[in-house]
């Protein structure tokens, strides 16, 4: 048996409060949780690749990295990653107020997948004035601009939902021109909504400039 896609979620090595259990809640994990030298990101992306060389994950790929810690771990990988999932906000980290132009980029002209997470960005995003009018424009919902603007710059979104209605209004994109696909851009904020800093100015042990944000 293999899996599909195997995922590196932070560049930090975090040693949970329960030894290999993780906590129920975030509220624990920030509690006891400590960031710990070894092993390094590119240690255990060298792990991964074994992996996917002897058949047990079809696809290995990276989740919240950077162009500062791609640049790293690209120094010593054998197999570049699959893909990069960020937020590129619905919840998270790529969304209009979170572009990542620079790293959309960087991964592409690398044939990295970038993967948005949070994609449609929470209500601020899909109540922002210019995403209404767009809406608006094309007889669509927010969401829906939100997420072909993702389309359009190439990036694969996986907005979450229950619901049957939105599942198919997900699937049902209006395409956009590219001049409301540079008007959305435009929104950018470099606002992250979900992994954003704390009051200690970092974000599970890791400050802004770890990160390469």
């Amino acid at each position: 048996m293999s899996s599909s896609q195997y995922l590196l979620h932070f560049p930090q090595t975090i040693e949970y409060p329960g030894g290999y259990n993780m906590p129920s809640t975030v509220a624990e994990l920030m509690d006891g949780m400590k960031v710990v030298e070894t092993p390094t990101f590119n240690e255990t992306w060298a792990e991964l690749e074994k992996l996917y060389a002897g058949g047990k994950a079809r696809a290995i790929g990276v989740s919240n990295f950077s162009i500062k810690t791609l640049e790293q771990l690209l120094k010593t990988a054998k197999i570049v990653p699959a893909v990069n999932q960020v937020e590129l906000e619905l919840f998270a980290r790529m969304h209009p107020y979170l572009a990542q132009t620079e790293l959309v980029e960087y991964c592409r002209e690398r044939g990295i997948v970038v993967t948005a997470y949070s994609s449609s960005g929470r209500e601020t995003v899909r109540s922002d004035t210019t995403i209404v009018k767009l809406a608006q424009k094309y007889n669509a919902t927010p969401t829906q601009i939100v997420l072909a603007w993702h389309v359009a710059r190439g990036v694969v979104a996986i907005p979450k939902s229950a619901d049957d209605k939105r599942q198919k209004e997900n699937m049902a994109l209006p395409a956009l021109s590219a001049e409301d696909v540079a008007l959305v851009t435009g929104l950018d904020r470099n606002e992250r909504v979900v992994n954003n800093m704390g009051p200690d100015g970092k974000l599970y042990g890791w400050n802004a400039d770890q990160y390469g944000w």
